[in-house]
């Protein structure tokens, strides 16, 4: 049914992220006002920043120690400024100490945590004009969303480490006989149109280490596309699939059903595309072992920040907390392209 796509997905992947040089001393602001000479946004781990000139960068970090949840804004190559404030186009945003904040990888920032408006803002303005005690600084705001975007999923990455620990022992019987489930590699094929384009599908739940799995059929495959087909699984790798399609210019398309987890995958994609007779299902997160009322309201936090992200309404969002985790609410094609989760049914 893919092969009757038509458009061809032609988009090719990724900008180069520039070296990052470290300074001796801190660097000096230039009075009044120093222009940013780089203009260009990029990321590395959980941080994004641009670089100016002097040696100055302005940096956005998603620090691990507070579960992604912070937003920081700060500056890095000048620690003597104690307070700043900053103008996103005409909004003016109040004065605040900085303090330094740990980033969880050394990154050394001075700043202070962002409200999700003023996130907000800065993925989505122009110019960003930055007053401090000491001078000002001024610079464009183009890739903020693709820089920020990735720096959150990489802290995502960071909070999914875990200590490998000893497994319990079973009788070799038990071990004989215990189920297994399909290898991932059966849950990816590729699919190659007449026009030259290359889709990698993906059909199954999303389980651990997928996510790395279906990254590397993309590369290899070199696909512009993701195909899904699928029931959900663990929004976590869903999501690191969405990062990483975003961030290469790729597309997706919803085949036969892509519900719950994979909806988050759905979204990453440039172009979002479905089948005829696609059916795109919501719910509530399910949490083994349930949770606090705070879990689950910081979970919902960073799912309509992700989704936001994407340019999708965040009113999925909501949609799906509608839905008993053991339901799915069943979306028909006009009201998911209402909803931005796609923007075109094929024929």
């Amino acid at each position: 049914m893919l092969a009757m796509y038509h458009s061809p997905v032609t988009r090719l992947l990724p900008g180069l992220i520039l070296a990052l040089t470290a300074f001796a001393a801190p660097a000096q602001f230039d009075p009044p006002t120093y222009q940013g000479g780089r203009g260009q946004w990029q990321w590395e781990g959980n941080v994004a920043k641009t670089f100016f000139d002097n040696g100055l960068a302005i940096a956005i970090a998603f620090p691990p120690d507070d579960d992604c949840d912070t937003a920081y804004f700060g500056l890095i190559g000048n620690d003597q400024v104690t307070s700043m404030t900053f103008t996103i186009d005409q909004s003016q945003y109040n004065t605040l100490d900085v303090e330094a904040v740990d980033t969880g990888d050394g990154t050394p920032l001075i700043g202070f945590p962002l409200s999700d408006k003023a996130l907000y803002d800065l993925k989505r303005g122009q110019i960003l004009r930055v007053r401090t005690d000491q001078g000002n600084l001024n610079v464009g705001l183009t890739g903020t969303a693709l820089a920020f975007n990735n720096a959150y999923g990489n802290c995502l990455l960071m909070l999914q480490r875990t200590t490998l620990q000893p497994s319990h022992s079973r009788p070799k019987s038990e071990q004989a006989l215990a189920p297994t489930k399909p290898s991932a590699p059966d849950k990816l094929s590729r699919i190659d149109l007449e026009n030259g384009t290359v889709i990698v599908m993906f059909s199954g739940e999303f389980e651990a280490g997928d996510g790395q799995r279906i990254i590397a059929a993309l590369e290899e495959n070199e696909a512009a596309a993701l195909g899904l087909n699928s029931v959900g699984g663990l929004v976590s790798e869903a999501q690191m699939v969405g990062y990483y399609l975003r961030s290469h210019n790729l597309d997706t398309i919803a085949g036969e059903v892509c519900a719950s987890a994979c909806t988050f995958a759905l979204a990453g994609g440039v172009d979002r595309l479905a089948i005829n007779g696609a059916r795109i299902g919501l719910h509530q997160s399910y949490a083994p072992g349930g949770g606090s009322l705070e879990d689950g309201q910081r979970l919902v936090g960073n799912y309509i920040r992700y989704f936001q992200s994407m340019g999708v309404d965040a009113e999925v969002v909501a949609l799906a907390a509608t839905m008993p985790s053991e339901g799915i609410r069943w979306l028909d094609p006009e009201r998911a392209m209402e909803l931005k989760l796609i923007g075109d049914v094929l024929p």
